[in-house]
């Protein structure tokens, strides 16, 4: 988001737009506005453009270390377990038992965590941070085979193929719209 948009999110505000109406105007969907207004207002000043600004040019220049790669034990110790072909949700949901129950052991080739516990979601971004190819490289693969992060579909979008052959509720016949029992085919 630049300065300029966040000045016409400003006089957008100050004309008592909503944040749809806001978007339009510059360009973008409702719900970056809306984020923008929730990260970079102020309770008793409001929304300013340049505060903001300088508030999320800050917030880009603040580095953010991963879970995984905060901890030392953790890249050299989830390569032999990937190896034994556990899963990222496998390795987290292991290392949260491991924390809950004092009398489970660690597994056999397992990081040792000291009771600490990282999530599925931060094993996978630190797998998919990896150069290309090093997974390959050190014979590791994902059951699902995939080096890259699936992509989300568009709301809205189906994710098969028609089905051959429909026919849409508006066009059926006149009759079927009083039937309360549907009439057996055939006979």
């Amino acid at each position: 988001m630049t300065f300029e948009d966040r000045a016409q999110i400003a006089v957008g505000i100050k004309q008592g737009l909503g944040d749809r109406q806001i978007g339009e105007l510059i360009g973008r969907d409702r719900s970056v506005v809306w984020r923008e207004r929730a990260r970079n207002s102020w309770k008793t000043r409001g929304y300013k453009p340049v505060a903001a600004d300088e508030k999320a040019r800050r917030r880009r220049a603040r580095t953010q270390v991963h879970a995984v790669d905060a901890d030392p034990a953790w890249p050299a110790g989830s390569g032999p377990t990937r190896k034994r072909s556990r899963t990222p949700r496998q390795i987290a949901g292991r290392l949260r038992l491991e924390a809950d129950d004092a009398s489970v052991e660690a597994m056999k080739h397992s990081p040792e965590a000291g009771g600490r516990t990282v999530s599925h979601e931060a094993i996978y971004r630190w797998i998919y941070a990896l150069p290309k190819g090093e997974l390959a490289r050190e014979g590791i693969l994902l059951r699902s085979k995939r080096t890259a992060m699936k992509r989300r579909r568009p709301t809205g979008e189906r994710t098969g193929g028609r089905i051959v052959g429909m026919v849409s509720i508006d066009d059926r016949p006149a009759d079927a719209t009083d039937r309360r029992v549907s009439q057996r085919m055939g006979g």
